[in-house]
């Protein structure tokens, strides 16, 4: 039987009177609508986007700053455009979604709650037809839960938080054939976080977030801990990203606490340990990372305390250990998604930043890409001059000291 908050009656009139509020109807547009390149529909944060077999991007629900959200979009890479698809039978947001064997996607949990709360019904999206499709519930309702889709096409979700917010350790299996749920072992510690799962090549699954990483092993059901408490940087890591490298290991970079955001550490399946690695430049939380198809990691954009939202892109070379910094992104940018997709290029998407506050456009960032210039970089030119990539800067208008654009003439200039 579902548990409800005791605080639930007053958070139900709550919510009651929220949405019943002026802002926009989160079920607002029509399926197959098309928007502008590269913009959502809709401002999204606080969700999973989800690449399909196909190579389109599925973003599932989330929050656009007034309201939880069931709509969601697909983005068309051949056309660079978002389109609405169909929307799901619930809102919520900080919910885990996840692609299954056969090319459906399963989201599960999340809230839709103002202040508290916490969803166990689940929902199957069928991207042949775009339409969703209720399953059974969860037995737990779980908040920003971990999911991971297991290499026998299960689904193993654990930790999370309950109604009332407090942390849970407890887990269990989705079959997508059945479309039932069955109790899992528990973990031994609580855990959270809707991308901080993977499974491992030997076929278990890593539990990164938290003090302690975790193993669930589906050939004994059983769970065990990996490494030490806290890891090779000893810290708790909360809003951070666990990535699988193509040999195997997994990169963990960024986090809440200072000694998390500045650290980035990797974790071996074969000794069993982890093993800190180069810090990155720009200590961050709240950011995307994604695996290029040459193996090397993209670490975008994020946020932290003392900088607010980052535009900053760094590069993480598996083979050496070592981070470069890369050409920004076009807007700083917390709390996105990003997806490889099927040209090599990154889609980054949703979130936000303390001036625009949320951002409806996408951007197409291109790995390895030239870095243009500033005109702040150019110091005494004027007018449009070279980029250093093939384009051109429009650097204002020349004053009384320029024969033309880019070309200072050694006079004072006059002010306007």
């Amino acid at each position: 039987m579902q548990r409800f908050s005791t605080s639930c009656v007053t958070v139900a009139l709550f919510v009651l009177v929220f949405s019943c509020s002026s802002g926009p109807r989160a079920e607002e547009g029509d399926a197959d609508t098309v928007g502008q390149p590269l913009a959502l529909s809709t401002p999204r944060k606080l969700l999973p986007f989800v690449a399909l077999a196909d190579g389109r991007v599925l973003a599932v629900g989330g929050h656009d700053g007034n309201r939880t959200l069931a709509s969601c979009e697909l983005f068309e890479p051949a056309s660079g455009t978002w389109r609405v698809t169909g929307a799901m039978h619930t809102p919520r947001r900080n919910h885990a979604a996840v692609r299954l064997a056969d090319g459906r996607v399963l989201a599960v949990g999340g809230t839709h709650g103002v202040a508290v709360g916490a969803l166990a019904g689940a929902e199957v999206y069928e991207p042949a037809t775009g339409t969703w499709t209720e399953v059974a519930p969860m037995a737990e309702a779980r908040n920003d839960p971990a999911a991971v889709l297991l290499a026998d096409g299960r689904v193993l979700v654990a930790g999370g938080t309950d109604v009332d917010r407090r942390p849970l350790r407890t887990a269990e299996l989705f079959d997508p054939v059945t479309g039932t749920w069955s109790a899992a072992e528990a973990p031994g510690f609580a855990r959270g976080g809707a991308r901080t799962a993977v499974v491992l090549a030997n076929g278990k699954a890593l539990f990164a977030s938290g003090l302690q990483a975790e193993l669930y092993d589906p050939a004994t059901g059983h769970w065990e801990k990996a490494g030490p408490a806290g890891g090779a940087a000893g810290t708790h890591r909360l809003a951070h990203t666990v990535t699988p490298l193509p040999d195997g290991r997994v990169l963990v970079v960024g986090g809440t606490t200072a000694r998390a955001a500045g650290t980035a550490e990797v974790y071996s399946p074969e000794t069993g340990e982890w093993t800190l690695v180069a810090a990155p430049a720009v200590a961050r939380e709240h950011h995307a990372a994604v695996v290029l198809p040459e193996g090397v990691v993209l670490v975008l954009g994020g946020e932290h305390y003392t900088t607010g939202a980052l535009a900053s892109v760094e590069r993480f070379d598996p083979a050496t250990g070592t981070w470069a910094s890369t050409h920004a992104l076009v807007e700083p940018r917390g709390k996105l998604g990003a997806v490889v997709l099927p040209d090599g290029a990154v889609l980054v998407m949703g979130g936000g930043n303390e001036a625009a506050g949320m951002l409806p456009a996408s951007e197409r960032y291109v790995p390895g890409g030239c870095v243009p210039a500033l005109c702040s970089a150019r110091a005494g030119m004027c007018g449009t001059v070279p980029d250093g990539c093939g384009g051109a800067l429009d650097c204002g208008a020349c004053g009384a000291g320029f024969r033309g654009a880019g070309e200072f003439r050694a006079e004072s200039v006059r002010a306007e």
